[in-house]
């Protein structure tokens, strides 16, 4: 083998590995549970939810969350193994990054909380994401779900803006609003509210 041949051999292989390299990096920093594995503090369990601090944390707006937590549904806090609360806002994935930052993100049954501030929908909106992933990814795979997004989309917005144009979003923002604003939801989106109480009571009896 020539000289020449060699070296283009040798390149090729260096190319080779360093995107390997960066598409295992990507992966590894695009999870947040690496990112603060090395900054975590383990609380303990609550409702048998794995609870964990990364870095600083506004305290009252964790026992908020808490709260949140202790009130949600058990069909909710059964698909979630642990929540990290943080004291910054979270930044999306790539896929999502034109919604900018966010509150709280689901990733499979772990749920990111951020302490920032507080909104009284989140922590319920990131485990409807917890339980769309627990159970199939019902909002992509639902033919009921379907039908109730295409009716609703257009509704939903007016209480979250952009939630509409992302069926993941509408399942898990949705969800929260059936529990934290029941009336107002079966008045405007009465659909969706039926969607929602009928798939938390057959999970209850099931």
């Amino acid at each position: 083998m020539s000289d020449s041949v060699k070296k283009v051999v040798r390149l090729s292989l260096i190319i080779i590995v360093s995107a390997f390299i960066g598409i295992l990096f990507g992966q590894l920093v695009s999870s947040y549970e690496l990112r603060f594995m090395l900054s975590r503090e383990y609380l303990g369990e609550y409702r048998g939810i794995e609870i964990y601090t990364a870095g600083s944390v506004n305290e009252e707006n964790m026992k908020l969350h808490l709260q949140v937590l202790k009130e949600a549904p058990e069909q909710l806090t059964k698909c979630v193994e642990r929540i990290y609360f943080t004291g910054t806002d979270l930044e999306l994935p790539v896929q999502d990054s034109g919604m900018g930052k966010a509150l709280g993100l689901t990733q499979g049954q772990t749920v990111y909380l951020s302490t920032e501030s507080f909104g009284s929908y989140v922590a319920l909106h990131e485990m409807f994401h917890a339980y769309d992933y627990v159970h199939g990814d019902l909002s992509e795979n639902s033919v009921r779900f379907q039908r109730v997004y295409e009716r609703g989309k257009n509704v939903i917005p007016i209480f979250a803006p952009n939630v509409g144009a992302y069926p993941a979003e509408f399942f898990a923002q949705a969800g929260a609003m059936c529990i934290t604003m029941p009336f107002e939801m079966s008045i405007a989106a009465p659909e969706v509210y039926e969607y929602f109480t009928e798939l938390l009571a057959a999970e209850e009896t099931s």
